[in-house]
């Protein structure tokens, strides 16, 4: 479903390293999309001006949508209703009301249906979130999960949409995603503190603060209008050590309390097609479909990042911290 830019940067280049994988419908609301879709798939494709022919195509098993977040709610629907397996996009709907509707839709599913939250799946963040389960860094006290970035300097054509939106349900699931890998739990409050340099109404710049109760203190700090090469990274601090992580390279240091920093790294598959992360998560989807297991991006787990996605989005908005459970 959706055959643009991000589709062919992310999801065509690592279905067609499979041997196990049949591309047999394209769903695109655009003439030109479809004539891409036969151009390069033959003449044999199916294609549709519309979501509900793709996810009702007999020969199809699984669905993958990649849509403007308006549509995510209407293609994620149209694929659960028609029991295919689904891979989509966040978030899953494009305000609470509509993304309560979804997963209660996806809950009653049979069916694998896995968010594409691709930044829990780089071998360096399942490590650091390993070594936290294990209590290899005493008790995890706090992550911090950053994203530097010259991407709200403009030129790009989503930022009209983002502005729409708003930053955390348009970018911040990824992110808060990776504290979710870390502490694995339901965020208990939130608090933002943020502005808007660039960007109209687009938050560009913010500390976004998220108490895991029992577990940590999470902070993602995001800038869109950094000046500076992108960084992605996540650190976490317990009572005994702590790790820095970069999730492009997969390069780490880490040290005990008291002790010498060590390096090593746990690099990405290569080449890394649209962000890292992402072969790693569509190789998740396609085998638990296989297997009939459940993805590391699961309904709870998504649900979880939603559900602070939102409370990130109303803190900003009022200024207050504000409690997840009211969401």
């Amino acid at each position: 479903m959706g055959l643009g830019e991000w589709a062919r940067k992310a999801y065509l280049p690592v279905l067609a390293e499979r041997e196990d994988v049949e591309i047999v419908a394209v769903g695109a609301r655009s003439d030109e999309t479809r004539a891409l879709a036969r151009e390069r798939f033959g003449d044999d494709i199916a294609t549709y001006d519309d979501f509900t022919g793709v996810a009702e195509h007999p020969d199809v098993d699984a669905v993958m949508a990649a849509v403007p977040n308006r549509l995510h709610a209407e293609a994620t629907e149209a694929a659960i209703s028609a029991g295919k397996h689904l891979f989509a996009e966040p978030p899953l709907g494009f305000d609470a009301r509509e993304i309560g509707r979804v997963f209660a839709l996806a809950a009653r599913a049979s069916t694998i249906v896995q968010t594409d939250l691709e930044l829990r799946y780089p071998p360096v963040v399942s490590m650091v979130a390993r070594s936290v389960a294990a209590g290899e860094l005493g008790d995890a006290l706090m992550a911090q999960v950053r994203l530097w970035c010259s991407w709200g300097y403009g030129g790009m054509p989503w930022l009209e949409a983002a502005e729409e939106q708003g930053f955390f349900l348009w970018l911040g699931c990824w992110y808060l995603d990776v504290l979710d890998a870390v502490f694995g739990v339901r965020p208990s409050r939130a608090s933002v503190i943020g502005g808007r340099a660039h960007n109209g109404d687009l938050l560009d710049h913010c500390w976004a603060t998220l108490e895991y109760r029992g577990a940590g203190l999470g902070q993602f700090a995001m800038s869109m209008v950094a000046p500076e090469e992108q960084e992605v990274s996540l650190r976490v601090t317990g009572t005994e050590g702590e790790i820095i992580a970069d999730l492009w390279s997969g390069a780490y240091r880490r040290r005990e309390r008291g002790g010498e920093w060590l390096e090593g790294i746990e690099p990405n598959s290569q080449p890394i097609h649209g962000f890292a992360g992402m072969r790693e998560s569509i190789g998740d989807f396609l085998g638990c479909i296989r297997s009939g297991g459940e993805p590391r991006a699961n309904l709870d787990a998504s649900r979880r990042v939603h559900e602070a996605a939102l409370a990130c989005m109303r803190a900003d908005e009022t200024g207050e911290m504000v409690n997840v459970e009211s969401i």
